[in-house]
């Protein structure tokens, strides 16, 4: 599963050796760069940590699928601006800023503000989730004919 396929970009080779390390905080180091860098069976590999038994590991799942342009990840990332933990607020809003086209910012640091920033998300989401479509060479996600069922291939 974890085996690095050719064309894989720089960088995939190490993540994908700290995703096999115990240590929690060096495997969501690892899960996250898979988001980071991509490669030909990098969502695949990160699926298999959406039930880690580690949070920071789940949430660092989330955050690399929406790098990969999987939209199922953006509900759950919206809820982690909210979280007390600096670390989650930041995975979700480095992400969602990344990704989503909706232009909001939250600075991360700043749970009030990134707690106004989950409203402006939600309501984004109630709005465009159903429609959006990853865009793989912007990396963002925008609205299209058809888009959940693009979104959900990649």
């Amino acid at each position: 599963m974890f085996n690095r396929l050719p064309g894989a970009p720089a960088g995939y080779d190490q993540a994908l050796l700290e995703v096999k390390q115990r240590d929690p905080g060096r495997r969501a180091n690892g899960v996250a760069n898979l988001g980071v860098f991509g490669g030909p069976d990098a969502v695949k590999a990160v699926k298999g940590f959406v039930e880690d038994e580690s949070e920071a590991v789940r949430v660092a799942a989330q955050y690399a699928l929406a790098l990969l342009g999987q939209a199922e990840a953006l509900p759950k990332l919206i809820a982690h601006l909210a979280d007390e933990r600096h670390e989650f607020r930041k995975r979700a809003a480095v992400a969602l800023t990344s990704v989503s086209g909706a232009g909001i910012a939250c600075d991360h640091a700043n749970l009030e503000s990134c707690t106004a920033a989950k409203k402006d998300y939600e309501a984004w989401w109630k709005k465009s989730g159903a429609g959006l479509a990853w865009d793989a060479k912007k990396k963002t996600f925008g609205s299209g004919a058809g888009a959940e069922t693009k979104a959900k291939k990649k």
